[in-house]
């Protein structure tokens, strides 16, 4: 049912109806008379009790045609020159999807975003920001507009994997940084929009809470407990190998070129990354910082893998690599060798070091759900998406550097700011060493801890973070061993 609103002078009538394609949109009408206003209510109440479906998108349709402004207007007035003056374009009674249609990819260009970004704006959009404001006239959005938006993104429900074979109740709703990032959308087009003249003032409202959530790591033996466990699956197995050793980012790993790695000096260089983007991105935005797109594996797809430079200026770096994994890259050279011998003119040759058998690229989108998928089969609950392999990484670093973060960041292509900020956390071990020092420092005259199983296992962890941290102690304990151990012979 319609429902009927008063806003200041404005008559509005709101309602929603569903698209020839299945989608539910709001449709906001408004009129200058309360008697315009309730016939409207009337009639849209009318086709709906009936199911006229076809009839409503007509009269939506009807009632965008009719308040489809004119274009520019002239003046009678001449001007100095005695030419007839053009007057600014009146723009305050087209809606908010005819602007951002308009500003999105102008903002776009200039702020010069990368096709990644620019599909995450279209994609909130879409399924966010049009669907409840897209047929509102622009001038006539309110902060409480604004407000009673934000709060129906708080009770709307995740799509998707997160609420698959859910109950609609039972579906997690959307996140704060979600909602934080729509509401960033929304307010960021105002100005503009009122240089361009669709507003007179801009909203005045503030932006939500975000509850920021950190990303899971592992500890360095978790790691590498979990690489014996994949062994089988070589591709999967380095891509894991690089992510940690390096802190490489998927589309980082996917992206490593063969003639970047220098054997002779242990090192490689990250210059490219691997995205999948949409082909209306690659339409919008300047192409300069893309080096290839790769040919489509299916002529309908709407989106297509590229090669481009890394997220910023700091993220291209060399990298030095530990004796196993140049062994293991050797080995990923030998099987691309083999492929390229076996399939010959048909091998598609990149250069890439991940590929396909057939040298096409892996999606950077690919690995990561390979990834979570080996973890779901290996019965590991405290999972981490492969983004979490390089905050491992970087977690670990930190600990060997004695909290260098200058070191550390400038090796992962990162500030020291954000390396502090997102990834300065303690491991479960380290809390662990630090309640046993806490025993032994506030107890005195405490007894012995008992050799009880965790017990065992926290003294253990102690050493070896101990051993980690300090070279030099790793050669004195075995010293000592080994003189024991000449001793007791």
């Amino acid at each position: 049912m319609a429902i009927y609103k008063i806003r200041g002078s404005s008559h509005n009538v709101i309602y929603t109806y569903r698209t020839s394609d299945g989608q539910y949109k709001q449709q906001w009408e408004s009129y200058d008379t309360e008697l315009e206003a309730i016939q409207r209510k009337a009639y849209i109440d009318f086709l709906q009790k009936n199911k006229r479906q076809d009839d409503v998108r007509l009269a939506v349709a009807e009632y965008k045609e009719k308040r489809s402004p004119a274009k520019a207007v002239y003046n009678t007035a001449p001007d100095s020159d005695g030419q007839p003056a053009i007057q600014p374009e009146d723009n305050t009674r087209r809606t908010y999807a005819e602007f951002i249609d308009r500003f999105l990819p102008f903002y776009a260009r200039k702020q010069r975003f990368s096709p990644n970004t620019y599909d995450s704006y279209a994609g909130n959009l879409k399924n966010h920001i049009l669907p409840y404001f897209g047929d509102c006239i622009m001038s006539r959005i309110t902060a409480e507009d604004i407000d009673n938006f934000l709060d129906y993104l708080s009770k709307k429900p995740c799509k998707g994997s997160k609420s698959y074979g859910k109950k609609a109740e039972d579906a997690p709703k959307l996140s704060s940084a979600t909602i934080k990032k729509c509401y960033n959308i929304l307010m960021l087009g105002f100005p503009t929009a009122k240089k361009w003249r669709y507003v007179t003032e801009i909203p005045d409202t503030s932006a939500p809470a975000e509850k920021t959530k950190k990303r899971k790591a592992w500890e360095p033996q978790r790691v590498f407990d979990v690489m014996t466990k994949i062994e089988d699956d070589p591709i999967l197995h380095l891509a894991v190998h690089m992510a940690f050793v390096c802190s490489l980012r998927a589309g980082e790993v996917v992206g490593i070129r063969i003639d970047s790695i220098d054997f002779h000096d242990r090192s490689m260089w990250i210059t490219q990354i691997v995205q999948r983007v949409s082909d209306k991105s690659l339409h919008e935005l300047p192409k300069e910082e893309i080096i290839k797109v790769f040919p489509k594996k299916l002529a309908t797809s709407t989106s297509s893998l590229i090669l481009k430079g890394p997220k910023t200026e700091g993220s291209r770096r060399k990298q030095y690599l530990t004796t196993p994994l140049l062994h293991e890259i050797r080995r990923r050279l030998d099987t691309i060798s083999a492929n390229k011998e076996f399939l010959g003119p048909e091998y598609h040759d990149y250069g890439l070091l991940f590929c396909q058998p057939d040298g096409t690229p892996l999606d950077p989108k690919s690995l990561d759900k390979s990834f979570k998928e080996r973890q779901t089969a290996l019965h590991i609950e405290d999972q981490i998406e492969f983004q979490g392999l390089r905050k491992s990484g970087q977690m670990h670093k930190v600990r060997l550097s004695k909290n260098n973060y200058q070191l550390v960041a400038e090796n992962s292509g990162q500030s020291p700011e954000v390396l502090m900020s997102n990834y300065n956390e303690a491991l479960e071990s380290e809390k662990r060493t630090l309640s046993l020092l806490v025993e032994t420092s506030f107890y005195p005259n405490a007894a012995p801890v008992s050799d009880t199983p965790s017990a065992a296992e926290a003294k253990v962890d102690v050493l070896l973070q101990q051993l980690q941290q300090d070279p030099v102690l790793s050669q004195q304990l075995l010293q000592k061993l080994f003189s024991n151990a000449l001793g007791a012979s």
